[in-house]
């Protein structure tokens, strides 16, 4: 019985229930992302190689100055409400500065009235990760680039 069936009609076989197999589970489980890029919402590939890019700022640690080093429970959280909204407002900001295409002056005044505004950000143990979301998003502005003396200063300010 085994005898009557030839090696390419076995693999003939083979490669068509595999090839039904991930046709069914694509279809399946990724039935939605197949209809994005079929119907042009999304793309294949992403071109943008500078969302790839890893750049590696040095950052110096806090220092913290005063009795306590390690700040209450009740200061944490609220920090990480401020920098949510922080992070919100930023990202809007950068939105608007976009689509507007404003000068760096202007970009520069605006930031460092909203690192005025969440002044508790910066004696925060998080003050790292923060400056960390603001150079990712101003990497995203074509014609802005801040330097890190620049982004500096504006912290002391």
């Amino acid at each position: 019985m085994f005898t009557n069936i030839s090696w390419d009609n076995y693999i003939f076989v083979i490669v068509l229930l595999l090839a039904s197999w991930y046709l069914f589970i694509g279809f399946r489980y990724y039935l939605f992302d197949i209809t994005e890029i079929v119907t042009g919402k999304r793309k294949l590939w992403n071109h943008r190689i500078k969302d790839l890019e890893i750049h590696y700022d040095v950052v110096h640690p806090q220092t913290f100055t005063g009795a306590s080093k390690h700040p209450s429970f009740g200061e944490t959280e609220e920090t990480i409400l401020d920098i949510d909204a922080f992070a919100e407002k930023l990202k809007n900001m950068v939105k608007d500065a976009n689509q507007r295409e404003v000068i760096k002056s202007e970009f520069i005044g605006h930031l460092s009235s909203l690192l005025t505004e969440y002044s508790s950000i910066k004696n925060s143990p998080f003050r790292s990760s923060v400056s960390e979301l603001i150079i990712s998003e101003c990497e995203k502005l074509d014609t802005i680039s801040l330097s890190l003396e620049e982004f500096e200063d504006l912290w002391n300010e």
